[in-house]
């Protein structure tokens, strides 16, 4: 029996598995949606530089405590479909290191040899905390030895201590805060007195998981309170704003970001949004202000932000069905005319 596809592969090796999105921001992938993109009846939904960063994890069934992990980084076609070659590259060098049983313990070597296809990555130390915390409430399993110690700061936060808190452990209180309503109002209460790493390092952590509305609200308020300084700090707006980027669409940010977008388009926020809160922009007027601000402000910037936005199936129909609409801002239509012609002549 030939087999073409992950999941294939998967289910005929008896094992249970679960997928999930590691490019922009951590997502659940359902079953149902990745035999889909594997068999091209529908794009990759967030394609990050022309290529899908996922996150595979399987185990035998009934043995959801022991499960193995690849990371894969697959190349996506023009149209945003999954590179099936790829794919069967990768299973390919997999049974030769495995054989037939893909729970076989690997040895160094084994692993040495995976890590060096042209497919597999390492994703950096803030997504690997975040899928590892997202990963342990799926498979319900009980979280590491630096969440209590996490709790502890966040109960009675010093300057001094927070070096000694673990990443793993702020990952994890980021992963309870939309259903553990005692522990988004402790942190609701005390993040006045927690130091700004602390503060930054959560803030690292919740743009991977939905919060609760009290966080998000508290995000929020420190937003505006950051643009109400006279020298307004735009990287930390930018963190602050992309902390709530997780969370399912609610007016009070899109109002935020309309704002942003008209008095303080810095260049940290055009990344902020490209990289995290690109679903925003499907609100037509607020892509088109996005847009405008971009070209006008941080041209050198354009074409690559351009690139990935219209690779996304969410927004692709909508950008291209404003390419000629004459009532584009004048930066605007010279920049989509400079990237044009760039394109006719390459």
């Amino acid at each position: 029996m030939q087999i073409n596809t992950l999941s294939e592969f998967l289910t005929q090796a008896g094992t249970e598995f679960r997928l999930f999105d590691l490019g922009r921001r951590l997502q659940t992938i359902e079953p149902a949606d990745f035999v889909a993109i594997e068999t091209h009846q529908r794009p990759y939904p967030w394609p990050l530089q022309r290529h899908a960063w996922l996150a595979v994890c399987y185990w035998k069934t009934h043995s959801a405590d022991q499960p193995y992990i690849w990371f894969l980084k697959l190349p996506l076609d023009e149209r945003g479909l999954l590179n099936n070659g790829a794919v069967k590259y990768f299973l390919a060098a997999l049974v030769e290191q495995l054989g037939q049983d893909l729970t076989a313990p690997l040895s160094d070597e084994q692993q040495q040899n995976l890590a060096q296809t042209p497919f597999t990555f390492a994703p950096s130390p803030e997504k690997l905390a975040a899928f590892h915390a997202r990963l342990g409430q799926v498979l319900h399993t009980p979280p590491s030895h630096f969440y209590q110690g996490a709790l502890d700061y966040l109960a009675a936060p010093t300057q001094d201590d927070w070096q000694q808190l673990g990443l793993q452990g702020l990952a994890e209180v980021a992963a309870r805060l939309q259903n553990d309503a005692p522990l988004s109002q402790l942190l609701v209460s005390q993040w006045p007195l927690l130091p700004e790493p602390v503060q930054t390092a959560l803030c690292q952590q919740c743009e991977h998981q939905p919060l609760s509305d009290s966080v998000n609200q508290l995000l929020l308020d420190a937003v505006s309170h950051e643009l109400e300084r006279h020298t307004p700090d735009n990287e930390r707006i930018a963190l602050l704003l992309r902390a709530t980027a997780a969370s399912p669409a609610f007016i009070s940010r899109q109002q935020k970001i309309a704002t942003l977008l008209s008095v303080a388009p810095s260049q940290a926020l055009m990344l902020c949004l490209v990289a995290r809160l690109w679903q925003e922009l499907a609100d037509e007027a607020l892509l088109l202000a996005y847009l405008s601000q971009l070209a006008e402000r941080h041209g050198e910037l354009f074409n690559a932000v351009f690139s990935e936005l219209v690779s996304l199936p969410v927004l692709r129909p909508l950008i291209l069905s404003n390419l000629h609409n004459p009532a584009l801002a004048p930066a605007l239509k010279d920049a989509l005319g400079a990237l044009y012609t760039a394109s006719a002549s390459a």
